[in-house]
């Protein structure tokens, strides 16, 4: 079993400094964290092989002043390359937030009922919008990566790592193909 991991990843927005902490731990508790909703009472096989992150947002600001929201896209594979995370509440719904709200926390979980090889990774972004909730437009404040790889029998965690600006930019082409509704801007806001 992997031990904790963490992260804290300082940005500054409109002026004020701001933090991500990142905990990345072990699936010590799958019917906890909801899994049976998941997968219809089922648990899938080995959940403690699995990584949870969790990300929180401190902020000083309040109210629409501290609106967030967390974009995400994973990997499982270099030959698929990076797709959005599949949320699958929001496949109708437009939007390239996987969680959104007042420094909403990114909670994550990621299964597997099969194993093969696999390097599962995941760019998470926390992003604003320049008037809060208005206009659909997005402009990235920080990233971390994330995640797991299968090596033989053993599943082996990824540690969390800061993303520079020029990570969330490689993602723009995807981004605006996936949500033509939405302006996304380039490098980290401030």
């Amino acid at each position: 079993m992997a031990d904790d991991q963490r992260l804290r990843v300082g940005f500054t927005l409109r002026g004020l400094d701001g933090a991500i902490d990142v905990t990345i731990t072990p699936n010590t508790d799958p019917v906890a964290l909801g899994y049976s909703l998941l997968f219809g009472g089922q648990l899938p096989s080995s959940p403690e092989d699995f990584p949870v992150c969790r990300a929180s947002v401190t902020y000083p600001a309040e109210g629409y002043a501290a609106m967030f929201g967390w974009t995400q896209l994973v990997c499982e594979s270099p030959e698929r390359g990076f797709e959005m995370d599949p949320i699958a509440i929001y496949r109708d719904v437009p939007t390239p937030y996987a969680w959104f709200g007042l420094k909403p926390e990114l909670f994550d979980a990621p299964a597997r009922d099969t194993r093969y090889d696999m390097d599962w990774e995941a760019h998470s972004f926390l992003c604003v919008s320049p008037d809060a909730v208005i206009t659909p437009r997005v402009q990235a404040v920080a990233g971390f990566s994330w995640g797991f790889r299968f090596l033989g029998p053993d599943t082996v965690f990824t540690p969390p790592a800061a993303l520079s600006a020029e990570a969330w930019d490689g993602h723009l082409p995807l981004l605006r193909a996936s949500y033509s509704g939405w302006t996304f801007d380039a490098g980290y806001q401030a």
